[in-house]
Parts: structure tokens; sequence; C-alpha cells
């Protein structure tokens, strides 16, 4: 069944992929995703818009926050490395293009790669597929000490810097510009 409903979703549009969450005593939850391609995004909304109501299940377009460490235990023990760990510094003070450092003091050139990937995928957990695909215009990783540890958050804190550089004033429903507290 799963791999009909990929292959379904593919023949509509290779990109999608999907997750399905199914709680005791809650309608099943279906969730369309792009992986963070935010000029995908649409496509995702559209999918869900369309789709029919049926009784315990909910369907979604894009996926929503979530713990750091959700679905990364094999990354974990892969690398030895819990991704409450890392720490983040912005390489631009841009709010609409965030280059994102993550560092960690055992990042080194032989592990880069498997260090980014956990990174990622902790980073994309945290800020759910919306604001990583809109917000994070690129990361990098790096070891801890090539910055001032005076001048890192813990990772773990990323959402709420990325509210805080967001713009304070917005365009309503209506068209007025209106200042968010």
């Amino acid at each position: 069944m799963l791999n009909e409903l990929t292959a379904h979703l593919r023949a509509y549009f290779k990109f999608f992929g999907f997750s399905i969450e199914c709680v005791k005593d809650k309608p099943a939850r279906l969730t369309i995703s792009v992986n963070g391609q935010a000029r995908h995004f649409k496509k995702a909304e559209d999918l869900v818009a369309k789709a029919p109501k049926i009784s315990g299940w909910i369907f979604v377009a894009l996926e929503d926050p979530r713990p750091i460490d959700f679905f990364l235990e094999q990354q974990m023990k892969a690398t030895g490395i819990d991704p409450r760990e890392f720490y983040f510094s912005f390489e631009r003070n841009d709010p609409h293009n965030a280059g994102l450092v993550v560092y960690h003091p055992l990042c080194t050139k032989e592990n880069v790669r498997v260090m980014y990937c956990l990174a990622y995928d902790a980073v994309y957990n945290l800020l759910g597929e919306r604001s990583f695909g809109n917000d994070i215009s690129w990361m990098e990783v790096e070891n801890l000490s090539y910055t001032d540890p005076a001048k890192v958050e813990e990772l773990e804190k990323l959402p709420a810097y990325m509210a805080l550089r967001r713009s304070e004033m917005v365009i309503d429903g209506e068209g007025n510009l209106v200042v968010v507290d």
C-alpha cells in the first residue's frame, strides 16, 4: 500500500514525499512534503486542498516542527553525536537571506558530510518544513573552535531566534501594514 501511494504521488509530482502518523484515539494524519523546497510548497498545498474528506483522516501540506532528534536515532548512533550538542550562528544579519552555520566540537574534514546531514535534519525538525524552506538560504557545518563561543547559541534555540529575525511589520489580509508585538 505504501509503495502504491509513493508511486501515485511521484506520478503527480516527482518531488512529493509523505509521512503517515497514527495515534490511538486520534485521526490518522497524512502529510504531503516537498522536503523543504519552498518553490514547490504551492503544489503540496494545492494537492491537499483537493483531497477528499475521509472519516478518520487529516490531510496536511508540509511537515510541522518536531523535537530536534525526531527520527534521527540511526544517524545519532552512527555518528555518536546528539543534535542537542550543536550550536549555531547566522552568517549574515539579513532575515531574507539567512546563512546558517552549525557548529560542533567534533566536526572534522573527515566527518563533515555526516555531520552536515545530521545538522540539516535537526534544523529541519526544529523549524518545520515551511520555515526551513523559506527562512534558511544555505547552511554549513564547522568545528566549534572556528568561532567565538560567546557568539553562538544552542541549536535548540533556533526557532526563537528565527522569530526574532522576522520583520516587526507585516501586511494583514486586508492590505494594512500592522506592527507585530
